[in-house]
């Protein structure tokens, strides 16, 4: 149990990036359901590409998210494809014996 798995009380869904096609298209997983703790805030952050852009809430979850995947925050129905949000930055937190304890991940 992560040192705040007891604050996670909210659920994002996760889809996971499958494969690219030869198009250039994106083909995901399913989405699935991980607990999180979700803030709405704007903050500007630097990409994993490099580039300045401003988030619009940061989520704190155990679940590994990757540059590549797809999130749907809390309130988002992983229905719905426009909802989705590309991590912009995603920071891991280590606990005290210097291991990953959980991930902040700017949206």
């Amino acid at each position: 149990m992560a040192l705040m798995g007891h604050a996670f009380r909210q659920v994002f869904h996760l889809a996971r990036l499958v494969r690219t096609t030869a198009r250039g298209e994106h083909e995901y997983s399913e989405p699935e359901p991980y607990p999180c703790r979700y803030e709405g805030t704007m903050k500007r952050v630097v990409t994993t590409d490099g580039d300045e852009r401003l988030s619009e809430g940061l989520m704190r979850c155990s679940v590994e998210v990757r540059p590549e995947d797809r999130v749907f925050p809390p309130g988002v129905s992983p229905d719905d494809e426009d909802g989705a949000k590309q991590p912009l930055h995603i920071a891991p937190q280590l606990n005290l014996m210097g291991t990953v304890d959980h991930y902040e991940v700017y949206l």
